[in-house]
């Protein structure tokens, strides 16, 4: 999902307590985030010491830093007026665009309700500046999904045994089904935001809807590039598609306010754009499969994303947000898995002038879903 500002063409997609692997986690976010040190005491790192519930009193909580997770540092943030509140991991798009530098604007005031979390995920934002990886090395939908599971087993290590809804958007909505499916009891419920349900799918699914549109406009520039790309799969990644797709969402869907996209300035983005911008190309390159050196595509996470035929039965309550606009997860394509899914709870809910990206109206959605969430959880 294009989360971040700079939106690139290439980016064509946004509980019960258990023992801790130790290999898998650090014991401290402190020890793994040494810049964290000459920061202000309220960016300071409060989870140093043993292994224990760190939380055992309403206090709040803003920290962020390095945990070691999967064998690397990876970048997590906490926010939240009280700490004993339930849980919100959120799974960014992309992959490698994370939304922690946007989340203060986007997500404000979530934290009076809950405790907020951002995760630059593997080969992602500030998790890439900290790990490049070696040469050969390929990021995997197995590996990811592990990184996720371990990153919830350190929160409820630091937490305490607090609900925890897992919300993802685009390529982490995908990432989000396999941790569910996985371990549903760790997750009290799950929230999809334009849901990535099958990589052949949904591409062929949105070049047809943005053949379509085109055909009503008789736009003849869009139908020649289409006519020329031709319908997916394709032998090399481009952004034709997601470009013209973007084109056509912006006449149909509200745009996301100006201030969300100004990042908090601990992040510098503007310092370390180019390695950003690295790291979207290595895990674009990587989630397609496709390797430059030879020109060649190979099995990648895109090829492995088959939710209707690997992830119908989910042991816990699902929600999806859709965006009626959306022409990179198609509206139709969200609709099907959703009535293939067989869960405890299940529902779609669609909104209108949205599309793939986030906006007011998503969010808005979001937010009063989440209510009502709250509300179920707060009631047992």
């Amino acid at each position: 999902m294009d989360n971040t500002k700079q939106q690139h063409s290439r980016s064509w997609l946004l509980a019960m307590p258990v023992l801790l692997l130790s290999w898998l986690c650090a014991p401290a976010l402190a020890a793994n985030a040494p810049a964290a040190a000459a920061a202000s005491a309220d960016n300071q790192l409060l989870f140093g010491g043993s292994r224990a519930t760190q939380c055992a009193a309403a206090v709040p909580l803003r920290q962020q830093g390095y945990v070691r997770i999967g064998g690397i540092d990876q970048w997590i943030s906490l926010n939240s007026s009280d700490c004993t509140l339930p849980v919100i991991l959120f799974l960014h798009g992309g992959p490698a665009n994370p939304i922690s530098p946007f989340a203060d604007a986007i997500y404000a005031g979530w934290e009076q309700q809950f405790t907020l979390v951002q995760w630059d995920q593997r080969a992602s934002g500030k998790t890439w500046l900290r790990n490049q990886p070696a040469a050969g090395e390929r990021l995997t939908l197995a590996q990811m999904t592990q990184d996720g599971l371990a990153l919830v087993q350190y929160l409820q290590q630091i937490l305490g045994n607090r609900p925890l809804i897992l919300m993802g958007s685009s390529w982490g909505s995908a990432l989000g089904i396999k941790m569910v499916q996985q371990q549903p009891e760790w997750f009290a419920a799950y929230v999809g935001s334009s849901q990535l349900v099958s990589g052949p799918q949904n591409s062929l699914a949105s070049y047809q809807a943005v053949l379509k549109l085109a055909t009503a406009a008789q736009d003849q520039v869009a139908l020649a590039q289409l006519s020329k790309l031709g319908p997916p799969p394709y032998a090399k990644p481009n952004g034709i598609l997601r470009r013209l797709s973007r084109q056509y969402e912006a006449k149909m869907a509200t745009p996301a306010p100006a201030h969300w996209w100004q990042a908090a300035p601990a992040f510098e983005l503007e310092k370390h754009a180019p390695a950003y911008e690295a790291a979207e190309e290595y895990s674009f390159l990587q989630f397609m499969g496709f390797d430059p050196a030879t020109g060649q595509t190979t099995s990648g996470m895109y090829h492995d994303i088959e939710l209707q035929r690997d992830a119908t039965v989910l042991k816990l309550p699902v929600y999806f947000i859709q965006g009626e606009a959306d022409l990179v997860t198609v509206p139709a394509v969200t609709a099907a898995y959703v009535n293939a899914i067989q869960a405890p709870h299940k529902e779609l809910i669609m909104v209108s002038k949205a599309g793939h990206g986030p906006n007011a109206a998503s969010i808005t959605a979001e937010w009063q879903l989440l209510q009502r969430i709250r509300a179920q959880l707060v009631g047992k």
